[in-house]
């Protein structure tokens, strides 16, 4: 013990960074252990749609129109944590949320979370992670006229 001590005083530099390293770890861990059960594969998150789960994609308009998981909703950040209220319908079903990369996905799930939606998830690694998997995106965004013109044919 008397060496460990000595080694503590003669190393302080070196002391002072194991212990940040340390608690450094402890964070990161008890914050992916935290997420751990809101982050989906792709695969996990296909096992959700099929069970009937509303999919936003939270990319703005131009990037969703560019590809999106087909029966997806785009909505924005803003719109969806200032505009519960268009959650409020979906709070008894699954919700997935997507995004770029699974970052901002990861980041509005644990705000809904907080607000009382517990059947939210978000795609782990986002679209770029659909795609990397070959998974399949639909591209454009039909209008309500576009909709009853095939509606009536």
């Amino acid at each position: 013990m008397d060496q460990l001590l000595e080694f503590t005083n003669n190393h302080l530099l070196l002391t002072g960074g194991l212990v940040a390293s340390l608690f450094f770890l402890i964070f990161t861990e008890a914050r992916l252990r935290a997420r751990a059960g809101s982050d989906l594969t792709p695969a996990d998150a296909i096992r959700l749609i099929n069970a009937d789960a509303q999919v936003l994609d939270i990319r703005p308009a131009e990037a969703f129109e560019k590809g999106h998981i087909a029966g997806a909703r785009n909505l924005t950040p803003d719109q969806v944590d200032g505009n519960e209220d268009r959650l409020s319908a979906l709070k008894d079903r699954s919700i997935l949320i997507t995004c770029d990369t699974g970052m901002r996905g990861s980041r509005v799930v644990a705000d809904l979370r907080k607000k009382g939606y517990e059947n939210i998830f978000a795609l782990k690694g986002g679209i770029a992670a659909w795609q990397q998997d070959s998974l399949p995106l639909v591209s454009g965004k039909k209008s309500k006229k576009d909709k009853k013109k095939k509606n009536k044919s």
